[in-house]
């Protein structure tokens, strides 16, 4: 599936929880994550590395024990994206038993302008120092969203 509309929401819903919104086209998906994993870090982490040109990525979701793992792999304009879950990220083999949740080609540019736009208005929103005192004390991410920025303009 090809998707021609795409957005990412990130919101708090508690100390060191938050609920991940993704839509793509007329779809909707929504997951909770825990301050464990850092799955906003994550994101943008893996938006950049799309960005500077690498043909596979990965971010990483916990929910404690389930984990909510982004594959992207095959980027140029168009990234094929799934959302694996995996119900035991403790486990020895934490891949066992995982299942797609959803999977579709998304363009490179829909996903990093959407991940940017996703984290900066988390800043917006709580600063720096109110993120990081809903997120358990993990810091926000500049360094990621400013990297992606910098690349948008």
């Amino acid at each position: 599936m090809d998707v021609a509309s795409f957005d990412m929401r990130w919101e708090i819903v508690g100390p060191g929880w938050a609920k991940l919104t993704w839509v793509a086209d007329n779809q909707v998906l929504e997951m909770t994550t825990s301050y464990t994993g850092h799955g906003l870090q994550s994101l943008l982490q893996a938006a950049a590395d799309l960005r500077h040109g690498s043909s596979a990525s990965l971010a990483w979701l916990s929910d404690e024990p389930h984990a909510h793992v982004f594959v992207f792999t095959g980027a140029a304009e168009r990234v094929y994206a799934q959302i694996l879950v995996v119900p035991d990220e403790y486990a020895e083999d934490p891949w066992a038993g995982a299942q797609r949740r959803w999977a579709g080609r998304v363009p490179v540019v829909a996903l990093i302008t959407a991940a940017a736009r996703m984290a900066q208005t988390v800043l917006d929103q709580y600063g720096e120092a109110g993120y990081q005192r809903a997120w358990r004390d993990m810091p926000f991410p500049s360094r990621e969203l400013a990297a992606l920025q910098r690349e948008r303009s």
